[in-house]
């Protein structure tokens, strides 16, 4: 119970009397008698205000939530009391994650329910733990502050960016694209299944000459969609990618479209396997069928996190691609910021094209794109060239180096086999689950 603003008034003015009784005697009585009168006030208002057992609260959240989007809490409050009263609530959140509302302030109607809402927007994947929800309401003469602690203790765990997810199933389930795939009839895909006899209409190229002979009679091959192709996504999570970028890890972007990858590929009804190394494996599972396998995926890759050790990309690649039973497309997602680390990217990447189809994904920095073709006004020898002027013209520079020797990196991928992807964060799962499309579509598997 705490105390209100009126109270700490009636009050205020209670010392003012004592203290003007220094100066004149006969208002100590008048003190003492406001003193009285107040205590006798909190004591009624203590018997008229609606006692704890009728306030009552729980939380709605989803156990699985999003990083990177708004997730919405529903908080309900319950008044039992026939007294309509005038709260405030907090809700003991994780304080790890940004919320849009701190405190509600709102009136609670008699033998009624009120409905919270506000929003949490988390920037890292994990378990956060939620505590209780705190209610404050005023007493029936607004004197005092009564609280209540309502029990509403939960677990919950961030995940990559499942709305997305969502939307893409969605998506995949109503697209043309798949529905061409699964659809397709026989004699025009790319995987033979049998032979049978030439009728009018059949296109000619298809024709066995071999079993012709041997029939006497025109004999055509026929064809049947890919089935079963094999999906292998890994992701880097070496030191580059733990940097920021537009609000989230490079790593949790790359998370964010390996998923979508990953999903497009089960939806496909191709095995999929799915990986995370540093300078050892970090999560791996080996490639399977069924929609059913990307919740194991999402639950052995919410907890993992990107680590400041140079990455082993020759080592973890060769681990990778070697546990693979047949030809593969090997989608990596990683960095090509540092030269270092780049060339043995280049080296591990080229070491796969033996065979397996390698396919690098590199996320694009807006804003060293941004200082790289920004112009830089530097004034004349009279003027002088200031500070601000030179470290702009510094910052051009090595962004103008850094994108070189990134654009140099990518067209050497391409000139030893290698498919390259590098886009924004926020283009790259529609990027890549297309360009997966179109390597479906062109069999170059």
């Amino acid at each position: 119970m705490t105390a209100s603003k009126l109270t700490y008034i009636l009050l205020a003015a209670a010392a003012c009397i004592f203290c003007a009784a220094n100066w004149y005697a006969p208002l100590k009585t008048a003190a003492y008698a406001v003193d009285v009168i107040v205590l006798v006030l909190l004591i009624v208002d203590y018997q008229l205000t609606l006692d704890k057992k009728f306030i009552s609260a729980n939380r709605i959240v989803a156990e699985r939530l999003s990083i990177g989007r708004d997730n919405s809490v529903e908080l309900r409050i319950t008044n039992e009391g026939g007294m309509p009263l005038t709260c405030k609530v907090r809700d003991d959140f994780p304080q790890a994650i940004q919320s849009d509302v701190r405190e509600f302030d709102f009136e609670l109607p008699a033998n009624g329910i009120s409905t919270l809402k506000y929003n949490l927007l988390p920037r890292r994947r994990g378990a956060y733990k939620f505590g209780l929800i705190n209610i404050r309401y005023l007493s029936y003469l607004k004197l005092f502050w009564h609280e209540v602690k309502a029990p509403a203790q939960q677990t919950v765990k961030v995940y990559s960016d499942l709305k997305t997810l969502h939307d893409l199933s969605v998506k995949l389930s109503h697209s043309s694209e798949l529905g061409e795939l699964h659809q397709r009839k026989r004699g025009q895909g790319t995987d033979f299944s049998s032979l049978r006899e030439y009728t009018v209409g059949d296109d000619s190229k298809a024709i066995d000459w071999k079993a012709t002979a041997r029939r006497d009679r025109p004999v055509l091959r026929t064809y049947e969609a890919e089935q079963e192709q094999r999906l292998l996504v890994l992701i880097d999570a070496g030191r580059m990618m733990a940097s920021d970028l537009e609000g989230l890890t490079r790593f949790d972007h790359a998370l964010n479209s390996a998923l979508c990858l990953a999903l497009t590929g089960l939806a496909h009804n191709d095995q999929v396997g799915f990986g995370i190394f540093a300078d050892k494996p970090l999560m791996y599972l080996p490639p399977r069928r069924g929609k059913s396998h990307l919740k194991n995926i999402l639950e052995a890759s919410f907890d993992v996190e990107p680590r400041l050790v140079e990455p082993d990309y020759a080592g973890m690649l060769s681990y990778f691609a070697t546990a693979q039973k047949g030809r593969s497309l090997i989608v990596v997602l990683s960095d090509l910021t540092d030269p270092v680390g780049s060339q043995a990217l280049l080296t591990g990447l080229a070491s796969l094209g033996k065979r397996h189809l390698p396919f690098c994904v590199t996320l694009k920095d807006r804003q060293v794109t941004d200082i790289a073709n920004s112009k830089v006004v530097v004034p004349g020898e009279k003027a002088g060239v200031s500070e601000v002027d030179m470290e702009k013209a510094y910052q051009r520079a090595i962004a103008i180096d850094l994108l070189a020797q990134r654009e140099l990196a990518l067209t050497v991928l391409q000139r030893r086999g290698c498919m390259v992807l590098d886009c924004a964060p926020q283009e790259l799962s529609n990027k890549l689950v297309d360009s997966y499309i179109e390597i479906k579509t062109r069999a170059r598997l």
